[in-house]
């Protein structure tokens, strides 16, 4: 038998050339955060949207970057040629002290097919305070009694107008209300119906960029002595006044 007895063969396959390419990217992402926050929580979702403009159907590259600092998440979705769709990236990274700079790119091997940039602005925090008087501080029982006071930004001094004010009683909710042009609050609340003391509390409960704030004073509920004040009229009349009063 010759030395080359064997017989030829081969086989055959198909070869696609041609690569599934991230285009039209969109990205969404929270405006705002404050310091220390965690951008793209649970109630605030990071999404990135991206079609395959390519030539074949596969799995297309993602990346989010801090243009200030490093890649913070990297992923990848499959979609057929001219599919979109959406990834959403579950973020654990903390807003810096600044505003943060992010881009969401669809990329294959070293090349960036297409990116959208979108910037978290930093929010700086504005501390307020809170005075409040009751009035009056001692009352019947199931008469009304005011919540008053000012709101206030620590920093300027200036009063708050327009922030909503929560009156509370031992933890529950009494009224509501909005503070004035000069940042005053007036709300109106009725008393219980037993007597004793009462912790009463205004809240501010914040708003971006005002901190929340708060001030209490005790409300004291009782039955109110009844004074007779004997007064007398001139002499010359001889006619004794008497007047009952409350306080």
């Amino acid at each position: 038998m010759p030395a080359n007895w064997f017989l030829p063969s081969s086989a055959t396959t198909t070869l696609v050339v041609g690569l599934a390419k991230g285009g039209e990217v969109n990205f969404r992402v929270t405006p705002s955060a404050e310091e220390g926050d965690i951008v793209g929580p649970t109630t605030d979702p990071v999404a990135i949207g991206v079609r395959n403009v390519g030539s074949i159907a596969g799995a297309i590259s993602l990346r989010i970057r801090d243009l200030d600092g490093a890649t913070i998440w990297t992923g990848s979705i499959t979609l057929a040629i001219d599919e979109f769709d959406w990834v959403y990236p579950t973020l654990n990274y903390p807003m810096p002290a600044r505003d943060l700079r992010l881009r969401a790119e669809a990329f294959h091997d070293t090349v960036v097919d297409s990116f959208v940039d979108r910037t978290v602005t930093l929010i700086v925090s504005v501390n307020t305070a809170m005075t409040l008087t009751l009035a009056p501080a001692t009352v019947e029982p199931g008469t009304t009694y005011h919540y008053t006071g000012i709101l206030t930004r620590t920093d300027t001094g200036a009063g708050l107008s327009g922030m909503a004010i929560i009156a509370r009683r031992e933890g529950v909710d009494v009224a509501n209300g909005t503070t004035g042009a000069d940042g005053t609050f007036d709300l109106i609340a009725t008393a219980p119906i037993t007597q004793g003391n009462f912790t009463c509390l205004a809240v501010f409960p914040g708003v971006v960029p005002f901190a929340a704030s708060s001030a209490s004073v005790e409300l004291g509920v009782g039955i109110l002595p009844v004074q007779v004040i004997w007064s007398l009229a001139a002499a010359s009349l001889g006619i004794g006044l008497i007047v009952a009063s409350r306080r």
